[in-house]
């Protein structure tokens, strides 16, 4: 006896699934780029200029919250995603400030 396949889907329901990929994706790109590059931005002029314009401490906060802030961004493109928030992915959100912690920190 040969098993049956799932319940095929109709072509409006393939078009539909495929527009809300396409959706996802280029809301998820949006977020990427806009809220991603504050955080890159922020975490980049902290390296260069940060000790010459503020405080030692200002700078570790703000980097501090270039950290959260990329880490929002990585939830968010998560959850647009249907996924969990908190999947290892969402540690790449850190990568801003991990690359100018070296700067920061010495």
């Amino acid at each position: 006896m040969a098993s049956s396949p799932g319940p095929r889907l109709t072509r409006q329901q393939h078009d539909e699934h495929r527009l809300d990929v396409v959706q996802r994706t280029i809301v998820s790109t949006l977020v990427g780029v806009v809220f991603g590059s504050f955080a890159a931005v922020l975490a980049l002029y902290l390296a260069i200029s940060g000790d010459k314009d503020l405080a030692h401490g200002d700078v570790v906060g703000l980097w501090v919250m270039s950290g959260v802030l990329g880490l929002a961004t990585a939830a968010g493109i998560l959850l647009i995603n249907r996924r969990r928030p908190y999947h290892p992915l969402v540690l790449l959100g850190l990568l801003p400030m991990i690359v100018s912690g070296f700067w920061i920190l010495r």
